[in-house]
């Protein structure tokens, strides 16, 4: 499992590389995507912190506090993390291997095309996951509006025919 800000620190070099640039939308969405096809393809999660349901789709607030200010400029800073053996904020590492670095490839060639509009509405589809979180939070309390992983996954495995990766 990984910081939810390393994964985000390897599509911000994606973008960058390919002189594409990349609002915090976008993003937070292709993260999400990564997470749930993770999720649905190997049963583990990609990403240690949640995603909890906001109003134009899933977030890791991680990741939205680093780059909550931008709105829709392109990112262009790393996110951060605290080392507790240097006492200091440092860009976030990642260390990714081959088969991990396809799948994440692929996720990101595949989402970041979108406008993040679009992105937002992939995430609202009735009966996803954010739906239902979004819909019971009218209902009642849910704290942190959390969706829970297997969620994700029970979803994103019900699409298993749709995945759109090779």
């Amino acid at each position: 499992m990984h910081d939810a800000r390393a994964i985000t620190n390897f599509f911000l070099e994606k973008a960058w590389a390919s002189q594409a640039p990349i609002t915090i939308m976008t993003l937070l969405k292709v993260l999400y995507f990564a997470h749930a096809w993770y999720l649905a393809k190997t049963g583990k999660a990609l990403v240690g912190q949640p995603f909890e349901a906001w109003k134009h789709g899933p977030v890791s607030r991680v990741v939205y506090e680093q780059y909550k200010n931008y709105g829709s400029k392109p990112l262009d800073k790393k996110a951060v993390s605290f080392d507790p053996s240097a006492l200091k904020y440092v860009e976030t590492p990642y260390f990714i291997d081959g088969e991990l670095e396809d799948f994440l490839n692929s996720v990101f060639e595949y989402y970041s095309k979108f406008h993040p509009y679009t992105l937002s509405d992939l995430t609202h589809e009735k009966g996803a996951p954010w739906d239902l979180v979004w819909t019971e939070a009218q209902n009642r309390a849910v704290p942190g509006m959390v969706i829970p992983n297997e969620l994700i996954r029970s979803w994103f495995l019900k699409r298993d025919n749709l995945y759109p990766i090779n």
